[in-house]
């Protein structure tokens, strides 16, 4: 089955901002942002020119984490871009509905099989791939190995949910990359958290 249509969203250009920006962003006075920053609560570095710059993922990661609305421009930081590989199209239906609601915080796409995972990884280059071991053709295993011989993906955060309820298969999935290994049948809940507690990390949340 071909990837599904839908459109990933758009991520914005890297960037930094000055105490000043980030107070306009988050809609607040520089000087708690100065506050922040020499609490330790924002990570912030110097230019040799002694400013302050604070990344935009760092923005995102505070806003994120004290419940605060995340700034327009920014937005696209925020959504989790996941991509779901399984062969049984009644999972992939079924995860797709539950995880509607929080299209705000994740983009999801779907696909049967191996081969059109690596094409769409190709495309999209998700921030999590989700991840079942047995699949006709190219496997679980497969994918696992081609992300890691390849620069370009190695670095994608790898979930797999298996019915292999082991420790020997936990063990040789994150030997080849995977970051979790979650046993079927696996809650919405448990994905999701999954997948926020991965984002929190590329945020760099301490």
């Amino acid at each position: 089955m071909s990837p599904d249509t839908q459109v990933a969203t758009p991520r914005p250009t890297p960037k930094y901002f000055t105490s000043h920006q980030v107070g306009d962003l988050l809609q607040v006075n520089p000087s708690s942002v100065v506050k922040w920053i020499n609490d330790g609560l924002i990570y912030a570095f110097r230019t040799p020119g002694g400013h302050r710059r604070v990344a935009a993922d760092e923005v995102v990661r505070f806003a994120r984490h004290h419940g605060m609305p995340v700034p327009e421009e920014l937005r696209g930081l925020a959504i989790s871009q996941v991509l779901v590989v399984d062969d049984d199209p009644r999972f992939l239906s079924a995860l797709a509905r539950a995880f509607k609601p929080f299209d705000d915080e994740v983009s999801l796409r779907t696909v049967e099989n191996g081969i059109d995972a690596l094409l769409l990884v190709g495309e999209i280059r998700p921030d999590v791939l989700i991840l079942d071991l047995r699949m006709p053709g190219l496997n679980g295993y497969d994918l696992l190995e081609r992300l890691r011989d390849n620069a370009a993906t190695r670095n994608i955060q790898v979930v797999v949910v298996t019915g292999e309820a082991d420790e020997a298969t936990a063990v040789k999935c994150k030997e080849m990359g995977a970051v979790a290994c979650l046993v079927k049948p696996v809650k919405v809940q448990t994905l999701l958290d999954t997948i926020r507690d991965l984002r929190r990390t590329r945020l760099r949340v301490r």
